[in-house]
């Protein structure tokens, strides 16, 4: 007997492949407000509205984004305006053709620009959002995304329907690119619920968002203007590294594989307590403060008020829910990417050098950071990407 297909309302969702276990979910639950967490996540990739994505894609709060194949050297950065095809603008103004189906060296402070190998047809309302990876920001690299018809960069604006390009511009080191490296990562929402400074002081009153290296709580003064400030760590051994010039190219799909004293410096703890930062070098250094994100916030780290010195201390902001959650310890320290811009930059112990932005998801994450072995779940401190030997 021929058993008839299973029909379901218009705008429903299947989860769990259509079988008895299955859940109807109507498409319309992920227009509530907060950001799509991991179950929604697959739930938008079973209806192609993100496509083509691999299971492994899809984080705890994000996906992510991989290179294709064709792509542009760019004299510069540049911006369609609205009703223009990124492609189109970037044949005009493109210095050469490029080809990441073999491996392809992007040379330090040249200007690329390569196509996604997803493409989104997202339902009316929803947008997305799009940041770097940890790993990408690590070997400072900057990348951004860049939608059709959008003058902005990493927004990609409610029921886009198109390609996406990626805009890379290594910094420090030459870098191997191949396609399907995954290089960002974005969000999608249809409305972004960012605590205020009342949720934000409430939230860690009765579940502490951020700890001292001794567990206690930080203190609310702390939080302020809807932001999380954390401090920098100068009292370890080694408290971070700086890039050194190398001749060897930084291969990005080599994993474990490279000699960390071809590219970084190691920088022991400042005996005098301060660390002199060089304009324009590249740091990696850690907070002191033990960041959590609980399951049902997600956090970026965003840019810090410029009153506290002309510097960026972020390329990857995204930390997803389960951050810092679960481990022997409350908390774990944030990374941190840094740069001095307009000046050369004196640090101190525990100096205020970053800004962290908590926001809801829509309902608590199923699948938390470090559920599946994630890069960083256990690091102590300043630490290289993963492309980089332990040794």
């Amino acid at each position: 007997m021929t058993r008839a297909p299973r029909r379901f309302p218009p705008g429903c969702c299947v989860v769990g492949g259509g079988g008895a276990g299955s859940i109807r979910r109507p498409m319309s639950d992920l227009l509530a407000p907060g950001t799509l967490e991991y179950d929604a996540l697959a739930r938008l990739v079973a209806t192609s509205a993100v496509a083509p994505v691999e299971p492994a894609q899809v984080q705890p709060c994000s996906i992510d984004l991989r290179l294709d194949g064709a792509g542009f050297r760019m004299p510069g950065s540049v911006l369609p305006r609205p009703g223009e095809a990124v492609a189109a603008l970037a044949a005009e103004l493109a210095l050469e053709r490029v080809d990441c189906t073999q491996p392809l060296v992007l040379a330090r402070h040249q200007t690329y620009l390569l196509r996604l190998r997803e493409a989104l047809a997202l339902p009316s309302g929803l947008e997305a959002y799009a940041n770097g990876k940890s790993s990408t920001g690590r070997v400072d690299l900057a990348v951004r995304v860049l939608c059709d018809g959008s003058p902005r960069f990493d927004r990609i604006p409610a029921g886009y329907r198109g390609a996406l390009w990626l805009e890379l511009t290594p910094r420090s080191f030459d870098v191997v690119v191949h396609a399907g490296l995954s290089l960002t990562q974005m969000i999608l929402f249809a409305q972004r619920v960012v605590l205020g400074q009342a949720e934000l002081l409430a939230r860690h009153a009765r579940q502490p968002l951020a700890h001292h290296p001794d567990g206690a709580a930080v203190e609310a003064t702390a939080l302020a203007d809807g932001r999380l400030t954390l401090g920098a760590d100068l009292d370890r051994e080694i408290c971070g590294f700086v890039a050194r010039r190398s001749h060897r190219p930084l291969d990005l799909a080599r994993l474990g594989a490279h000699a960390p004293a071809e590219f970084f410096a190691p920088l022991p703890r400042p005996r005098s307590g301060l660390l002199f930062l060089e304009k324009d070098r590249f740091y990696i250094l850690a907070t002191r403060e033990r960041v959590v994100v609980p399951d049902d916030l997600a956090c970026e780290m965003v840019a810090f008020d410029p009153t506290a010195g002309e510097f960026r201390a972020h390329y990857a902001g995204f930390f997803d829910p389960g951050w810092g959650v679960g481990g022997a310890r409350a908390g774990a320290p944030a990374v941190l990417e840094v740069r001095a811009h307009a000046d050369d930059l004196i640090l101190r112990h525990g100096q205020p050098i970053c800004s962290m932005a908590y926001e809801a998801l829509q309902r608590p994450c199923a699948r938390p950071y470090g559920v599946c072995g994630n890069n960083y779940r256990d690091q102590e401190g300043p630490r290289l990407s993963k492309h980089f030997s332990s040794g």
